[in-house]
């Protein structure tokens, strides 16, 4: 079963519907490998196997172990998620290159989401991308 765990402060789990998800404090150890693992501001994390680990592109510092999948997200290109455009209600978030997923690979593709005025445009990013993963 694929799931997905949230560590630290984050809101992505709004944007994930009915999908299995474990959310946890400031500091956690995840060794499944059909997790998408999304590491909120200021969490810290110990990976042995994760399907992915999702990450704040711009601010995340921590070391990932070598094969252990990095996505990460924020506003440059060079992210692996980013922000093409946007609107007050709208954003279009962009997937820049193939990643591996349960089911295979996800080839980079565009996807316009709708999001609530004041949403933080990482969780959106970051659901994004666990839905990516798992799907």
């Amino acid at each position: 079963m694929c799931l997905t765990v949230v560590v630290g402060k984050s809101n992505a789990d709004k944007f994930l519907e009915r999908r299995p998800i474990i959310g946890t404090a400031d500091h956690a150890s995840v060794d499944c490998e059909f997790a998408a693992v999304i590491v909120g501001k200021g969490a810290e994390l110990e990976v042995k196997s994760a399907l992915g680990v999702i990450v704040d592109g711009d601010s995340f510092r921590q070391k990932i172990p070598r094969g252990i999948q990095l996505i990460t997200c924020g506003i440059s290109s060079k992210n692996t998620v980013s922000i093409t455009s946007r609107t007050a209600d709208k954003l279009t978030l962009s997937l820049n290159r193939g990643i591996r997923t349960a089911s295979g690979i996800c080839e980079p593709l565009e996807q316009p989401v709708d999001v609530p005025e004041g949403t933080d445009e990482f969780d959106v990013m970051a659901a994004f991308a666990a839905k990516m993963l798992l799907d």
